[in-house]
């Protein structure tokens, strides 16, 4: 029964490609950005409160599961919401970064993509997660997590970009300019141990960009903040370092920071007590984005074991007076099966800080998983393998992945370039190693991209 399911899945996934041609993604408008203010009341304290029960946005899917974490929300002038999220990848792509418009307050929302995802055979090519976006000029900038370390640890930050808000983010920051060879933007120097540095944010004010990121060594995990110049292309060239700016989580996360127009100060959220019954969200500000203090938290009408959240802004990182303003999160207890869920939040000022997360309930809410699409939503492409050994000749199998968590062998139209032809001849889909050497192959159908490495001949792993 489940090959013929996977029969029909196949048919239905080039009905997909046509509902794509007839519904591509339409850009939601930049709201003006904000013009710079002095800093606000320090005598007075933001507060954020859920101003609904929330709606589950994404859910893990009947079949695969999966998760959508970390969100990072851009609010467009026609009142949609950019949304980009660390998402389950493919076999050995473990965790990719994916992109959808959300519109009706969360309602509705655009087909997903994948905007980012690893470069084969490079120092991003374990996962990219935790994603952070802004826009500068015409490009969006996404920051994101990602290591060489099979372990989970040592990790730094990086950073693409992309005239586009669903990508793909092809262009990397390799150290020097913007190419497919990525280095970090901020490399972890801690413990080897650690998580390392990752989960970044962006603020940009005028000509000054704000980065947040985590810095996780064992037992503790701060927040820093670094500084550059936007005017430059090659902002990540001009970094200054900071230090930290928000002191050691309870068993918290990654913070997202935006910049409150109206009163004049640095807003970061975070989850802490991650994972359990009594998490909750906690709410810091600044008025220089260089030393934060803890303000408030958000907990009623939230969900239980919710982790890694994030705050939506404009394109800028800045809330403005009147924008309406939306808190995400993942949660649940099934490790890997998370839902995310979507408030709409009310901000305003108080002349104390709100301290006593115990002093309120979060909500236990039933996890539910959404049924398998009958017309696949394909969200990319990629070899079988990240990495091929070839002495004399190989089959190369491009496979088109869908949000249930379906494979689906592409027959026709693929195409490869990128390679050292003194290296491999590519003739179809077989490889054949004309040379010695390793080399990166990107593939391409439909708009969809992809890569891997091949080492040919002697090159060749002889196992």
């Amino acid at each position: 029964m489940e090959r013929i399911y996977q029969v029909l899945k196949t048919i239905f996934l080039y009905l997909s490609l046509l509902c794509t041609c007839l519904s591509p993604l339409c850009g939601g408008g930049d709201l003006k950005s904000c013009k710079l203010m002095l800093p606000g009341n320090r005598n007075r304290y933001v507060q954020i409160a859920a101003a609904d029960e929330g709606l589950d946005i994404w859910q893990p899917r009947e079949t695969y599961g999966g998760y959508r974490y970390g969100p990072s929300m851009i609010l467009n002038r026609d009142g949609s919401l950019d949304v980009w999220s660390a998402a389950n990848g493919p076999g050995d792509m473990i965790d990719l970064i994916s992109h959808s418009r959300l519109t009706c307050g969360g309602r509705f929302h655009s087909r997903e993509t994948i905007a980012l995802k690893p470069t084969a055979g490079s120092s991003d090519q374990q996962w990219t997660c935790d994603p952070g976006v802004i826009k500068i000029g015409k490009y969006y900038y996404i920051g994101y997590t990602s290591t060489q370390d099979p372990r989970g640890v040592n990790n730094s930050v990086y950073v693409a970009r992309s005239r586009k808000p669903n990508g793909p983010f092809l262009e990397k920051w390799d150290g020097n300019g913007w190419s497919d060879e990525p280095a970090p933007l901020i490399p972890y120097t801690g413990d080897p141990e650690g998580f390392g540095a990752g989960e970044p944010a962006f603020v940009l004010m005028g000509t000054r960009l704000y980065i947040y990121y985590s810095w996780n060594i064992p037992g503790a995990d701060t927040t820093c903040v670094a500084t550059a110049d936007a005017t430059k292309e090659n902002w990540p060239a001009t970094l200054k370092y900071h230090g930290t700016c928000i002191p050691a989580k309870t068993d918290g996360d990654s913070a997202d920071v935006k910049y409150l127009d109206q009163y004049g100060r640095f807003l970061a959220v975070f989850t802490e007590k991650r994972f359990s019954g009594d998490s909750y969200i906690a709410v810091w500000e600044s008025f220089d984005g260089l030393r934060f203090r803890q303000s408030s938290f958000v907990k009623a009408k939230t969900a239980k074991r919710l982790h890694n959240c994030g705050i939506s802004g404009r394109a800028d990182g800045h809330i403005a007076a009147g924008d309406p303003v939306y808190l995400a999160y993942a949660y649940g207890a099934d490790w890997g099966n998370w839902p995310t869920r979507l408030h709409k939040v009310k901000l305003s000022l108080a002349k104390s800080p709100k301290r006593n997360p115990a002093a309120e309930q979060n909500v236990e809410i039933p996890q539910k998983r959404s049924k398998d699409r009958v017309i696949s939503n394909i969200q990319t492409i990629k070899a079988e393998k990240q990495r091929y050994d070839i002495k004399r000749s190989e089959h190369i199998w491009a496979m088109a992945f869908d949000s249930d968590g379906y494979y689906y062998p592409i027959l026709f139209g693929v195409r490869f370039d990128g390679y050292d032809p003194s290296i491999i001849r590519i003739v179809g889909s077989r490889i054949f190693a004309v040379g010695n050497g390793v080399t990166r192959v990107r593939l391409h159908w439909h708009g969809y991209t992809g890569d891997f490495m091949v080492y040919a001949g002697s090159s060749a792993n002889t196992k």
